[in-house]
């Protein structure tokens, strides 16, 4: 007949028991994935999707004409005879042809592109009729697009229809808000406006 144990025995088992328990090495449940596909580092889905740019909008009131010195020369102090216009001329025509006629057109479209892309940021100024002088600062890859929707955005008649011209030279050419079929938008860096512009604001 098996000897039943004391109540000393017993309290040695119970002991026993507990310290295996302790020693026991505890396995952590498995993580289970986000409903939304989160994984465990806490990058989500949402990573991919773009910011929008800050235009660091700025306005500015241009000075009215009555505010100007009335003690400012006239105009004809300004203006020069046609002998000096041409001399100018002469002189500006001799600069260009010894600094450029030597350099092919292909090194120096090279060089103004990666003068350009240097710049990170493009600062665009758009003076209204009113006398409002509306500035920005855009990226150099943003789409022209993107100069007629901070144009308009200021306008008290949204859909009012406009154009932005930029100076070009001796010439003034029509910034294309959108491009051509079968073309892809144009940048301010495609349209030389970088790193700076001051395009004006015409109404169709």
């Amino acid at each position: 007949m098996d000897e039943v144990p004391g109540d000393a025995r017993l309290g040695w088992i119970r002991q026993a028991v507990l310290l295996l328990q302790r020693a026991r090495p505890s396995t952590p449940p498995p993580k289970q994935a986000d409903a939304k596909g989160t994984r465990p580092d806490g990058v989500g889905e949402q990573q991919g999707v773009k910011r929008p740019v800050d235009h660091q909008i700025r306005v500015f009131f241009s000075v009215a004409a009555s505010s100007v010195a009335e003690n400012d020369l006239p105009d004809y102090f300004y203006s020069l005879s046609n002998e000096e216009v041409r001399n100018e001329a002469k002189m500006r025509r001799g600069r260009l042809e010894q600094s450029w006629l030597l350099i092919p057109k292909s090194y120096k479209e090279k060089q103004a592109l990666a003068a350009r892309q240097k710049y990170k940021q493009a600062l665009i100024r758009i003076p209204f009729p009113d006398g409002v002088i509306l500035q920005g600062v855009f990226l150099p890859t943003e789409p022209i697009s993107s100069l007629y929707e901070f144009a308009a955005s200021a306008l008290k008649q949204p859909s009012l229809e406009f154009d932005l011209i930029c100076p070009a030279g001796p010439r003034t050419r029509v910034t294309p808000p959108f491009p051509q079929p079968g073309e892809r938008a144009h940048t301010l860096l495609d349209e030389d406006l970088v790193p700076s512009a001051r395009l004006t604001f015409k109404p169709k």
